[in-house]
């Protein structure tokens, strides 16, 4: 590092090399992490589905007093097992979205269906109500809007909200190039290296130390931030009152967090064995200058 063309030219270069890292591990998680299976295993682990249960029977608790409709008539026919099959319908369908496609989502029940008809019924049946077309839009209604309430309660991602308001478009021209940002994170730090190489050609194992420096470097800043999030439990604090999108949410921050943080913790001990395999290996000569 005598040379002081080659010393300023490998900070310069080292520079990049930490930002490629970076760029390359951060795509790396997005892609390990985003996806439709790792979200279904955080609702599985988590018992979101209860939770989508608990949340639609508050629900139609509260909006019994107003539309004389008791919570039981929908609950009675609302078990965990369907709601577990909506939600797991929403995260695909938000999946497609983000690779610009859409997919269906099926919430039809029969038994859910059939106790509407029987209230209704029988509570025309108790008071004389004419059961003309006024009365068969009123149940059409209350049946699209339960089902309508159910699909809402389910996503517990939101994708819906997040597509509405464009945010999915924006998303989606990231979440769709994430293999092309991948490979040119992978192509940088590998051109990048051989640029340290041509910059050291008179002492090639500069190339090892100034390799090493980066990882590390690359290392440190990711592990530090989210050992910060983590440690303070950071995403505990977030403020979303429904149990099953709060949990979904901080949870899966959390995957990503730990994911990026065990990653750059890999990164910045191969930096560190990079640079004591520099110390320990250099030729003597340049250890001499």
């Amino acid at each position: 590092m005598k040379n002081a063309f080659s010393y300023i030219a490998s900070v310069f270069v080292s520079v990049i090399l930490v930002f490629s890292v970076l760029a390359g591990t951060g795509a790396g998680i997005v892609k390990y992490c985003a996806t439709e299976q790792q979200f279904k295993t955080i609702s599985e682990k988590h018992d979101i589905d209860d939770k989508v249960r608990s949340e639609l029977e508050k629900y139609f608790h509260e909006r019994s007093s107003v539309t004389g409709i008791p919570e039981e008539v929908y609950m009675d026919a609302i078990d965990s097992e369907y709601i577990h099959g909506i939600i797991e319908q929403t995260i695909d369908n938000g999946f497609q979205r983000l690779r610009g496609g859409n997919a269906s989502i099926e919430t039809k029940n029969e038994k859910l269906e059939a106790s509407i008809d029987a209230f209704f019924n029988d509570y025309a049946d108790k008071t004389g109500y004419k059961k003309d077309d006024k009365f068969e839009k009123k149940l059409t209604a209350t049946k699209n809007s339960a089902y309508s309430i159910i699909r809402e309660y389910s996503d517990v991602y939101k994708f819906g909200a997040l597509d509405s308001h464009g945010v999915i478009t924006k998303l989606s021209k990231i979440y769709t190039r994430i293999d092309l940002i991948m490979i040119t994170s992978a192509s940088a730090v590998l051109i990048l290296i051989i640029v340290l190489l041509l910059i050291n050609m008179s002492a090639k194992a500069e190339t090892v130390y100034w390799t090493g420096v980066s990882a590390l470097i690359a290392g440190v800043i990711g592990t530090a931030p989210c050992a910060y999030l983590l440690a303070t439990n950071y995403f505990s604090s977030f403020s979303i009152k429904q149990a099953q999108i709060y949990t979904s949410y901080t949870e899966t921050m959390k995957l990503f967090t730990n994911t990026f943080m065990y990653a750059s913790i890999g990164i910045a001990v191969l930096g560190l064995l990079l640079i004591i395999i520099y110390a320990v290996f250099r030729p003597k000569k340049t250890q001499a200058a």
